[in-house]
């Protein structure tokens, strides 16, 4: 009966390690997931950084043409109104890069979280994988109780049969 209970208890138990298994495996797929897009996010980030690079080695290019082209040029009107619009371009720029950079902070913090929920998910997938093997050495030494009680009651009806033999033989 105590078995019975006993066996019980560990399907039970089992059955709920199962659906704790399939819900660590659905929350595993869903951080995959989250993780696949930061990284395309990162690698999104690294694209712009590439752009940004870019615009600004080509501004770098136009200022030296501006000043190229300020010294050409009498009028100081011109020159002051170039120069007004390229520091509205280098500030537009710029913002932008402390826009990004921003997003890539943040974006890093979000796949060190999802690297500590996924360790922590793997500790969790070790400690199932520990209690499985525990269940199944339970279920291994019942059943090796159950053969040496069914082992035991045999030899006990042999002695019990034997006994009585030898009372009708006197």
């Amino acid at each position: 009966m105590q078995n019975d209970n006993l066996i019980s208890l560990l399907k039970k138990e089992n059955e709920q390690l199962q659906f704790e298994r399939n819900d660590l495996e659905y929350l595993i797929n869903l951080r995959e997931e989250e993780l696949m897009m930061l990284k395309n996010k990162v690698a999104s980030i690294a694209e712009l950084q590439s752009k940004y690079d870019q615009q600004l080695y080509h501004l770098e290019q136009l200022q030296h043409f501006i000043r190229e082209e300020q010294q050409k040029n009498i009028g100081a009107l011109k020159r002051e109104n170039a120069m007004e619009e390229e520091l509205i371009q280098n500030i537009a720029i710029e913002k932008e890069y402390y826009h990004l950079h921003e997003q890539l902070k943040s974006s890093m913090i979000a796949l060190e979280d999802t690297n500590n929920q996924l360790s922590d998910a793997v500790g969790m997938y070790k400690k199932l994988k520990d209690m499985k093997n525990k269940i199944a050495a339970l279920e291994s030494n019942l059943e090796i109780a159950q053969l040496d009680n069914q082992f035991l009651k045999q030899e006990l009806e042999e002695i019990k049969s034997a006994g009585m033999n030898i009372d009708s033989d006197d």
